[in-house]
């Protein structure tokens, strides 16, 4: 199936949810009043987006926690353009369907370090129950950090400031093929006078299997046998989690705020793997591993408000972090020979601490005159991250990587037809990023960048909004990606080694966001269509390539600007009760994004799509209340479409080129829920997830410069269903 054809099943089954609300002008009808907090947490989603000056998606937690999702990752996976890499992982967002690397997740407003070396955390790490909603920035204003070129997301967490008041949450459930996963939360909030407060902590058991196979063959056919592996892996989380919020006003002129965060995360990995000998006769090892990783961050977000009058405002802020990650591997690899008699056993152990720092002091003056708000602030981001590991011998694990942003912003914000709402800004980055390799080896690079950005909106009626975006982004380096070490990995093409790059230049990405929001039904219902475009400059990706230096016939990975490319595609959405067929409490939504892309590669002259991009992302689902039993059901389907491409590589000969075609299935899901409000304060909720537990497939085809097979890599990875249950009570 074609991008047009994709472009016209979305768009007709978008629309086909549009003749209902549309019929809402054509016949009358008595007022309806539907009940159930979902409704009022779609209402007051939809009147956030509204008041927002830029192009925003907002979800809020009763609609987040519908479908009993342990992890923010899986609930996100409903969202209009997300996506994940391969079947079972929800940690890495991938919006719009680009790579994670141009999504920013945020927490409250600030990135959380990780021990992910991508810059951005693993959003699996976030249980849902202690997020009060989520927004997806497209077009972002000049306070936000630059990155984020697809988009950012913002998690949100509970304020609650309201009365004094709190809730606990208990849940379990089953992992099919695995065993029970849990969770228990708690967490208390109001005000006390001048100091407003919320905290809550909790605790999750999630478990999660990424069991997979590779058949490796090669010949003229890509039928000759060239050995199998054959694992199995399963992960256990057990996670721990703080969050705190304080306010305190001690005058009208000055409000102080400390946010303090604590997450830990102790995963254990255990992983048998079997590989076969070159005929796949016979299996010649075994490979055992048990992996305990444990990941932790603390910190805390300060700031200094003042009101000074009724036009000027400023603050004063400061993030503080700090994390670790610290993974131990103990394996036993036995050899075999073909009638199974031990012939060999190496026993191993490594340990790969990593230590990250993120310093973020900064301020901002916010003044309003003559119609105008204008807003101005500065700042610096200082983010630490280093590696020892001297359990590899390549050094591939040991650098220390420093790396200061320092900012500065303006913007300015008016109307021009009272209806309207445009908001001016220009940000300045200037980077300075130093790498220290495992020789001792120093790299620094100097980077400044200046982002200008544009963000209009336009009551074009009462429930009608025009919204346009224009703005400037970079897209930096994955920080293990600076170092020049070659990691060590199978040596084939399935399974490459992999070298970092520290002279590779950031991508600067320019990006238009162009869409109308109609809302009805009093914002209980929407329609909304977004068109977007992006422009990449110095793109980065990953080149294959065999032999290097001392290693004439392993195959390599490593990273480099790949050239100019382009980036469009459509966002459809809506959301429709079915007032009109006299069924208020049915709620019929959907979305679709379809994307299309395009890179000239500046090596081997190819204009392509981007790497691993599918062409569409498509959810639709279902919500209805059924009154007299106070009970919600959901249900939900999520397909991301499949991928097929060829992209030249440069062989080991100059001028000589080969051709790799990596394909992928498309993947279906579906999920759900059922929950039913036993009190206004106490409700019980059901939910079955992946039961459709879709086989994630890949084949990648390497060719010779002549067009003939020299590999092929077949992976798959099953996943399986989670049938979970959870009971909530408020006061």
């Amino acid at each position: 199936m074609n991008f047009s054809s994709k472009t016209f099943l979305a768009t007709t089954a978008l629309v086909s949810l549009a003749f209902p609300a549309a019929a809402q002008n054509a016949v009358p009808l008595n007022e309806i009043i539907v009940q159930g907090t979902l409704a009022s947490s779609v209402q007051t989603a939809n009147d956030l987006r509204r008041a927002a000056p830029n192009s925003k998606i907002i979800i809020e937690a009763e609609q987040l926690n519908q479908f009993n999702d342990q992890s923010v990752g899986d609930a996100i996976r409903r969202l209009p353009g997300v996506t994940f890499p391969r079947v079972n992982r929800s940690r890495d967002i991938k919006l719009r369907g680009l790579g994670k690397e141009y999504t920013q997740v945020l927490l409250d407003g600030r990135p959380i370090i990780d021990g992910d070396s991508s810059r951005n955390m693993e959003v699996d790490r976030i249980p849902t129950i202690f997020v009060e909603r989520i927004e997806i920035t497209r077009s972002p204003l000049a306070s936000q950090d630059s990155q984020g070129s697809a988009g950012t997301i913002n998690i949100i967490t509970k304020r609650n400031f309201g009365p004094s008041g709190g809730g606990i949450s208990l849940g379990a459930g089953h992992v099919e093929n695995f065993g029970t996963a849990g969770d228990a939360s708690g967490w208390t909030g109001g005000q006390t006078g001048p100091v407003k407060y919320f905290i809550g902590g909790g605790y999750q058991r999630r478990l999660l299997e990424e069991s997979n196979n590779t058949y490796n063959y090669t010949g003229a056919a890509g039928t000759t046998p060239n050995r199998a592996t054959i694992q199995d892996q399963k992960r256990t989380f057990d996670e721990y989690t703080a969050l705190g919020r304080f306010e305190f006003k001690a005058n009208d002129v000055n409000t102080f705020t400390v946010a303090p965060t604590y997450l830990k995360t102790e995963e254990r990995r255990a992983q048998s793997e079997n590989r076969t000998n070159t005929a796949m006769t016979f299996v010649d090892r075994n490979t055992t591993e048990v992996r305990n990783r444990v990941r932790e961050n603390y910190g805390s977000y300060f700031e200094w408000a003042q009101t000074h009058n009724n036009f000027v405002s400023s603050k004063i802020f400061a993030d503080v972090q700090q994390a670790r990650e610290d993974t131990a591997r103990d394996s036993i690899q036995t050899s075999y020979n073909a009638t199974g008699i031990v012939t060999g056993v190496v026993p191993g152990y490594t340990f790969n601490p990593v230590t990250l720092t993120r310093v973020a002091p900064g301020a901002a003056v916010t003044t309003q005159w003559d119609g105008h708000t204008f807003e101005s602030g500065m700042g610096l981001n200082r983010l630490t991250r280093g590696e020892n590991d001297g359990g590899r011998a390549d050094g591939s694990r040991t650098y220390d990587i420093r790396e200061d942003v320092y900012y500065g912003y303006l913007s300015d914000s008016f109307s021009i037809l009272g209806t309207d709402k445009l908001t001016a800004a220009v940000r300045v980055e200037h980077s300075n990023t130093a790498t220290t390799d495992f020789r001792g080896l120093e790299t620094e690079r100097t980077e400044t960048n200046l982002n200008p950005s544009l963000n209009y909106k336009i009551a074009l009626a009462q429930d009608t909004d025009l919204r346009a975006g224009i703005a400037r982004t970079v897209r930096r380096p994955d920080l293990r990606d600076l170092t020049p070490t070659v990691r060590r990995g199978g040596g084939t093409p399935g399974d490459p080694d992999t070298r970092g790059n520290p002279n590779a230049v950031p991508e600067k990405v320019w990006g238009a966001d162009l869409g109308v929001d109609h809302y009805f039904y009093h914002r209980l219902g929407i329609l909304s269509a977004n068109v977007f475009a992006r422009n990449f400059e110095d793109k980065l990706e990953r080149r294959l390539t065999q032999g290097y230096t001392g290693e004439p016939t392993r195959w390599i990975s490593d990273l480099r600007n790949a050239g100019n490319g382009n980036a469009y595609g459509l966002e459809l959405e809506g959301r429709i009760p079915l007032r009109m067929l006299s069924m208020p409490n049915l709620t019929l939504w959907s979305n679709a994004t379809l994307i299309k892309t395009e890179l000239t590669d500046p090596q081997t002259l190819q204009t392509r799509r981007f790497a691993e991009q599918p062409d569409a992302i498509v959810n639709v689902g279902l919500d209805y209340y059924v009154e007299a039993w106070r009970t919600t059901f959901g249900l939900n389907y999520n397909r991301s479409f499949a991928y097929s491409q060829d992209i030249l590589q440069t062989g080991t000969t100059v001028n000589t080129l080969f051709n790799q075609r990596t394909e992928y299935n498309a993947l279906n899901r579906l999920d759900f829920s059922m929950k039913i409000a036993l009190t206004p304060n106490a409700s019980i909720s059901f939910s079955a997830l992946n039961l459709t537990r879709p086989l994630f497939r890949t084949r990648q085809t390497t060719y010779s410069p002549a067009g003939v097979i020299t590999n092929v890599a077949n992976y798959e990875e099953p996943s399986h269903s989670l049938y979970y249950v959870r009971t909530s009570f408020t006061w």
